[in-house]
């Protein structure tokens, strides 16, 4: 089969499964399940890939919605495409994740069907609890993704959406969730309240602390969170109190570096109240994110070939993290953004949802799918333009970690 036949023979694959892979997608969407909980989504991807030909292992990384979906053979390129499903609390699929889960199931479909006579590897990662914990985090950690030669994700966005092929686009902060709790002593607040140790009164003494060390953080930093615990009763002196922060930085540097001062907030908030400081880190950090640009051009030709009009990309300051950017300093990575919605939106709200199950997110998805499909098998035709990937990753990850 030639070169070209196969491409067609991808597109082909994917329009031939695209009912029974847009069903998963709504299944996924109807049936939100948050972090670590994504037992029935999780399923219906692995199911798929099961049923179209790939050999599925589940419970990956000790996480029991993860899964590996694997197609070809061990003596070629290894081309990843990474799958989410997890849904937010409160909101449902309000960052289009369902979107994500169908470009890899597809992308990956459409690969597979074009490895007849070549010696290459196509895997999709189920990866959980991107919103919260970070699946791919704990996937990284347990050497999940090191065999595997550049991967790739979509990530469904507004009217303002590119494919990140310039310097400085792609970019993502690095963010530490912080557990800050405090134990004091329970009293009347009426009777005896100075017999009492306010534990909500550490918690709100920090709040503050943070809102007046925002005045004095660089651009890329964001800091916030929200009360979890604030006590049980007006008239009980509250004995225990618990907040819960992201603390975000363009480097993993400054990450810590603010950790280190909300930490000393915190720490200054249990000697004026006189409580027990708890403060810990419920889940481990999500990386900067090391956007591959030779990888996303040759995405970006593709997603110009099946005739997805996105605008150009340009440098912006990186506004959110992901689990994706710990998975870039293991492998060449890219994750493009395109449109589900025709206008400019604000994200994590009923607009997306809606719009994650639009006709247009749908067209899209399928778009960006095949895009990724097509550059897959682009990179096991043309091991050059690997090596040139793999040069970059190299060079880029050095800086990067010279940098910390």
């Amino acid at each position: 089969m030639t070169s070209e036949a196969q491409r067609q023979n991808a597109l082909d694959a994917i329009d031939r499964h695209a009912a029974e892979l847009r069903a998963v997608s709504q299944f996924i969407h109807d049936h939100p399940e948050i972090a670590l909980e994504e037992v029935e989504s999780s399923n219906a991807a692995a199911d798929i890939l099961e049923k179209l030909g790939f050999d599925v292992e589940r419970g990956i990384a000790g996480l029991g919605t993860a899964f590996r979906a694997t197609a070809g053979s061990d003596d070629g390129p290894h081309i990843a495409f990474l799958a989410e499903y997890d849904a937010l609390p409160g909101v449902g699929h309000g960052c289009g994740h369902n979107l994500i889960a169908l470009s890899a199931l597809a992308a990956g479909v459409g690969a597979r069907s074009a490895l007849e006579g070549r010696h290459g590897r196509i895997t999709v990662f189920g990866t959980p609890a991107e919103e919260a914990v970070g699946g791919k985090v704990i996937m990284k950690d347990a050497g999940i993704f090191d065999d595997v030669d550049a991967a790739m994700g979509a990530h469904p966005g507004d009217a303002e959406a590119w494919c990140p092929t310039v310097p400085g686009s792609g970019e993502a902060l690095a963010c530490q969730g912080v557990t800050i709790a405090f134990r004091g002593q329970a009293a009347h607040a009426a009777a005896d309240p100075f017999n009492g140790i306010n534990a909500l009164d550490g918690i709100i003494l920090t709040f503050n602390g943070i809102n007046a060390l925002r005045q004095h953080v660089k651009s890329d930093a964001r800091l916030h969170g929200i009360i979890v615990k604030g006590g049980d009763a007006a008239n009980v002196i509250p004995d225990y109190a618990e907040a819960f922060f992201f603390v975000r930085a363009a480097t993993q540097t400054y990450m810590y570096e603010l950790v280190e001062k909300v930490r000393r907030i915190a720490e200054g908030a249990a000697l004026m109240t006189g409580a027990t400081l708890e403060f810990s880190f419920p889940e481990p950090a999500s990386w900067d994110m090391i956007t591959n640009y030779t990888l996303a051009n040759a995405l970006k030709a593709n997603i110009d070939r099946v005739g997805l009009a996105l605008p150009e990309a340009k440098a912006q300051e990186a506004n959110g993290s992901t689990d994706w950017g710990n998975v870039s300093y293991t492998v060449p990575s890219v994750e493009t953004a395109y449109p589900i919605i025709n206008r400019v939106c604000t994200w994590h709200s009923q607009d997306v949802v809606d719009a994650a199950e639009s006709e247009l997110g749908y067209g899209n998805t399928f778009l960006v799918a095949k895009a990724m499909a097509l550059t897959a098998i682009d990179l096991i035709e043309n091991p050059e333009t690997l090596t040139a990937i793999k040069t970059e990753f190299t060079e880029a990850r050095d800086r990067r970690i010279a940098a910390r």
